[in-house]
């Protein structure tokens, strides 16, 4: 399949380093890891052929150089097109979007037929130029930091998961499975108990010289037992690749020929150990030592018959989890989630990765079923409304507050029509209190 990437680079990096700069910095300073990463990894869109390969023709990236001069040799290096983009106004704004529109509907017109077309930007103005697309039998698919409109998104055939982009392109999960070196003590409200840790981690191995032949199949398999064999519970499989990583240096990227460390496991024997891909990037186990936690369900209907409030406000949330995506949980559980970010950032500095998935394994231990893509989603709404963690302000009534505005700010974008009731009904709904309260 034939594809061109544009990626419009001052929109990307800006929405990234809301999130966390250190991931910002890593999509500038190593972009040819993730477009790896997409022709290799990254599923294809609907409607493409099931045995199609991404061929990626075309790659261009529209950067202001008078801000972004420094990430030009990054790009270079990975064989990008460099288009400049100057301010031209004296606010700074740039002709990125009429750069990238006029080159995307010149290549409809090349003689090469591209298949695909893969937009990096969470400009909604990208939206025309992503249903002439469609009505010309092109797919596309988008990655947009933060939240795209409505429209935007459903002009797009597939939509990159921020996370899922982070996390496997960025390569910025793997350290959410490293256990520190000491851990902090975490007080807690009395509603989030505290938890004691689910499992010892294994003693660091020396790492080997960067001139040291790689190991052959047989002797890795050897080490994925020895790792799985000391471990009391399902190793997840990032932490795994780090280790390995970190023993074997050159053994990323190309993993003994097979591309990719999913395809590197599933290329070895491993048995009598099984792989599960199904949740949380994938798990390695002993079926008769280990026992694999199923993956939580996907609610198929909006059942909230226990949460305790009114139905015009059932019906209300119903409105906001349409327009925005935002999670539906339970007044109980956003209470308690807001509660386990506060005493979580009060411990500890806060990193995206590293907070959210602390939260998650706080919470399910204290009998929340909520899912990290719940707690991530609530975190990146806060840190993209401009909210800044650990400066005093991570207390419930603050984060409830800012995300209630977030929330209103979303649905006017989307034109949803509010009354003036609305922000408290919500706030009632993010904190689990009363009307009377």
């Amino acid at each position: 399949m034939k594809s061109a990437l544009f990626v419009d680079f001052d929109n990307v990096y800006s929405g990234l380093r809301k999130l966390d700069p250190m991931i910002a910095e890593r999509f500038g300073r190593q972009p040819l890891e993730w477009v790896q990463w997409l022709i290799k990894d990254l599923a294809l869109p609907d409607g493409a052929p099931t045995d199609a390969q991404r061929r990626l023709l075309v790659r261009r990236v529209y950067l202001n150089p008078q801000v972004y001069q420094r990430f030009r040799p990054s790009f270079n290096h990975g064989g990008f097109e460099i288009v400049d983009c100057p301010a031209m106004t004296s606010e700074g704004k740039t002709s990125t979007d009429i750069h990238m529109v006029l080159d995307m509907v010149d290549l409809l017109q090349h003689q090469v037929h591209y298949d695909e077309f893969i937009v990096f930007s969470a400009d909604a103005d990208f939206t025309p130029v992503l249903r002439k697309l469609r009505r010309w039998d092109r797919r596309t698919t988008v990655l947009a930091v933060g939240f795209p409109s409505a429209a935007y998104r459903a002009s797009a055939d597939l939509l990159i998961d921020t996370d899922l982009f982070v996390r496997d392109a960025l390569g910025m999960g793997v350290r959410e499975f490293e256990e520190p070196a000491v851990a902090m003590p975490l007080s807690l409200p009395v509603s989030v108990p505290a938890v004691m840790p689910l499992e010892m981690p294994a003693p660091p191995m020396p790492a080997v010289s960067a001139a040291a032949p790689l190991p052959g199949a047989e002797a890795l398999v050897e080490r994925i037992r020895a790792e799985v064999q000391r471990a009391d519970l399902p190793v997840p499989c990032a932490r795994l690749a780090s280790r390995l990583m970190h023993e074997y240096p050159g053994l990323a990227p190309d993993w003994l020929g097979q591309g990719g460390f999913r395809r590197f496991l599933d290329s070895l024997d491993l048995a009598p150990l099984l792989l599960d891909w199904s949740a949380s990037g994938g798990h390695l186990y002993d079926p008769v030592r280990h026992v694999l936690r199923a993956p939580t369900p996907v609610r198929s209907g909006f059942d909230a018959s226990d949460w305790g409030i009114d139905p015009a406000l059932l019906a209300l949330i119903r409105q906001v989890h349409d327009t925005t995506g935002v999670p539906l949980l339970s007044p109980r559980d956003f209470r308690a989630l807001f509660e386990a970010v506060a005493a979580d950032v009060a411990a500890q500095p806060f990193q995206l990765n590293d907070t959210g998935k602390r939260v998650r394994d706080l919470l399910r231990e204290a009998g929340h079923d909520i899912s990290r893509e719940s707690v991530n989603w609530v975190l990146r709404g806060l840190l993209l409304c401009g909210h800044e963690f650990g400066q005093g302000e991570d207390d419930v009534p603050t984060l409830s507050y800012r995300l209630v505005g977030n929330l209103i700010h979303l649905c006017r974008r989307e034109q949803v029509v509010m009354d003036e009731s609305t922000p408290s009904q919500l706030q009632r709904w993010l904190t689990g209190r009363t009307a009377s309260e």
